[in-house]
């Protein structure tokens, strides 16, 4: 985080009760499908905390719903980590990564498809398996095309690095709605949580919007605590894009940005002030406003929270990144290390 620099994140704290006792074994998943293959790359792991931004995502897990919220984020990262330089220069290469991880999403009972043959195939397919246990086809069918569309974004990224593209600050921020991985993290709350949004309310205006805020919160916020990281990784950041589109100087830029994102806190609390009225509109019975109640406490609050705090002490934005690739790739001979980012 740039010094001098306050954000405006008016939500509470939290972690789960049951951090320590997945701290100690959180590791265990990523070892197993061999996204983690060197001591160097376990101890990148641990130094960047991602079982504690899966317990600050989730704070109301514990035991196997904690588990499978921490293990999503070791998946994410060193998924995302794969697709830097070289690797994410190549739109052939990531069509092919990505096709045989949304394998998963078309097996009938979600579990690994007979052409997983890369760790994060193998990987992806039984965290896909876990999730859905227990959810609605409903459920199972939107969690999957925000995979889809997550995974699709990939190899837009690598096209636009293959041709030399650098989209504008509003298309830079519409990709990254997708790369960030959010929705996937808010439809992991439901199954951890063990409820689900009435998909009428999920689909409503009004939860859109609030998605969408909280989206771009994300994506801003982190975008500021890895400025220098980034930067100094030639890697695509909208403090830069912004800062060249508009000839500002650095400092104005992460001011407006900082705006940006207060106001979009302040709308997402205006936003939280319409769900009654859409309770009502809806018609939506007891169990279905609690669901959507806990939706906004325990997925959406706690994920521009979650994300905040994590990353102003993250060692993924302040230590340099282990060189590792999983055991198993698409093409085991291509690409041989990877940088974080």
């Amino acid at each position: 985080m740039p010094q001098g620099v306050s954000l405006h994140i008016p939500f509470p704290s939290r972690i789960s009760p049951d951090f320590d006792r997945a701290l100690a074994c959180h590791l265990d998943w990523p070892r197993a499908f061999g996204l983690l293959t060197t001591p160097v790359a376990e101890r990148r792991h641990l130094d960047c905390h991602y079982c504690e931004l899966g317990a600050r995502f989730h704070p109301s897990a514990t035991g196997a719903d904690l588990d499978l919220a921490i293990d999503q984020q070791s998946w994410y990262f060193t998924f995302d980590d794969h697709f830097d330089r070289p690797a994410g220069d190549d739109p052939a290469y990531a069509r092919k990564l990505t096709a045989a991880v949304a394998a998963a999403l078309a097996a009938p009972t979600g579990g690994t498809p007979p052409d997983a043959g890369t760790a994060f195939a193998a990987a992806f397919a039984d965290l896909w398996r876990r999730s859905r246990e227990g959810m609605s086809a409903v459920w199972a069918t939107r969690a999957a095309a925000h995979w889809h569309a997550y995974l699709r974004a990939h190899v837009t990224e690598a096209v636009n690095r293959d041709r030399g593209t650098v989209p504008s600050f509003a298309d830079q921020l519409a990709l990254r709605r997708d790369t960030v991985g959010v929705l996937p993290v808010l439809d992991l709350a439901e199954r951890v949580g063990h409820f689900e949004v009435a998909e009428l309310a999920h689909r409503s205006p009004l939860v859109s919007q609030m998605c969408r805020v909280a989206e771009e919160l994300v994506i801003l916020d982190n975008d500021i605590v890895s400025l220098e990281k980034e930067e100094a990784g030639g890697e695509p950041n909208l403090v830069l894009q912004l800062q060249r589109e508009n000839s500002w100087s650095r400092a104005h830029t992460i001011t407006m940005i900082a705006k940006m994102i207060r106001g979009l806190s302040v709308r997402f609390l205006a936003l939280e002030g319409q769900l009654s009225g859409l309770y009502r509109e809806l018609d939506l019975d007891e169990r279905q406003r609690e669901s959507l109640h806990l939706y906004r406490t325990d997925a959406l609050r706690t994920l521009m929270r979650g994300a905040h705090d994590w990353g102003l002490h993250s060692g993924r934005y302040t230590v340099a990144p282990a060189v590792d690739v999983p055991a198993r790739t698409a093409d085991p001979s291509s690409y041989e290390t990877t940088r974080g980012g």
